[in-house]
């Protein structure tokens, strides 16, 4: 039973973790796409300050959605999906006094998060740079799968562990 119990929760955290990065990669693009058509700011420093906005959705999404668990020592040991719902509140309902204390928390998905980015945009450039631009879909949806597998493992393993 138990490792049902772990199962269904790795399995739970990687939907949210999925579902977040998905809102944090849709704001991304939105204001992108705003910043873009509406100033006079160039793509490439649009897409600084989209990562920077869509920074703060991850964050917030992991803090208290994906990776709470690692926040919460009652959540490693919950039964059932009863036990996880009520823990999972429980971890929500964080007071802001904790917050100083998850100071470190931030600058570490800040740092995984930056170097995604980096990453990111690097091996996306390189792709273009190997195979031209009639491939960027295919190029986009790689580097983006292995980005995300590296930030996962980034936050699981790191940021967020408790």
């Amino acid at each position: 039973m138990n490792k049902i119990a772990i199962t269904q929760s790795a399995s739970q955290q990687a939907l949210w973790f999925l579902a977040v990065g998905a809102s944090a990669a849709l704001v991304h693009f939105l204001i992108l796409i705003s910043v873009v058509n509406f100033t006079t700011v160039s793509p490439a420093w649009a897409n600084v300050v989209a990562f920077l906005i869509a920074f703060i959705v991850s964050f917030f999404g992991h803090f208290y959605l994906t990776f709470s668990q690692s926040n919460s020592s009652t959540d490693k040991h919950s039964s059932n999906n009863d036990d996880y719902i009520k823990n999972r509140r429980t971890s929500v309902n964080k007071t802001p006094s904790s917050w100083r204390h998850s100071l470190p928390i931030l600058l570490k998905w800040f740092a995984s998060s930056l170097l995604g980015f980096i990453a990111n945009q690097s091996l996306f450039v390189l792709g273009l740079s190997w195979f031209g631009e009639l491939y960027y879909i295919i190029i986009w949806l790689v580097v983006t799968g292995v980005i995300t597998v590296m930030t996962f493992a980034l936050g699981k393993l790191w940021a967020f562990k408790s």
